[in-house]
């Protein structure tokens, strides 16, 4: 009967480790000879500045100006556009957004008045985040 057991047990042994063996994965072996390059499916675009402007000066005894972007050219690829007005010591004196009425002209305070600066900028706001590609920048100068 130990014969008879054993042998048994020897079949169930070697059935056991057969159907390990089966059913265990192999490893997998590769070799990459070639090489190759994607060109990318993408490009970026760049905001110039607009090309032209026509803005406005005027001015009420010396003391108070009043500055109106009359047209500009849209910047190619730009969603938005903004004017920056700097006084004659280089402040910041409005920022005004191009598409509405009311940034398109700024009459200021009391002050002295001499050579002005305008910026017209375009934008590319991202839809649906707060992304914004910066464009480049139209300079310009005022005199009273």
């Amino acid at each position: 009967m130990t014969t008879r057991n054993s042998f048994l047990r020897t079949l169930v042994i070697v059935a056991v480790v057969v159907l390990g063996l089966v059913a265990a994965p192999t490893a997998a072996f590769a070799a990459f000879t070639d090489m190759d390059r994607a060109t990318p499916a993408f490009s970026a675009a760049s905001i110039p500045a607009p090309a032209s402007a026509n803005v406005t000066m005027s001015c009420s005894f010396g003391l108070r100006a009043t500055v109106t972007v009359n047209s500009f050219s849209a910047a190619t690829h730009a969603n938005y556009h903004d004017v920056k007005l700097f006084d004659r010591s280089g402040n910041l004196e409005f920022t005004g957004d191009l598409s509405k009425a009311s940034g398109k002209s700024y009459t200021s305070g009391l002050e002295i008045i001499g050579t002005w600066t305008y910026e017209i900028r375009g934008y590319y706001k991202v839809p649906g985040t707060s992304n914004t590609w910066t464009g480049k920048v139209l300079k310009g100068t005022l005199t009273c």
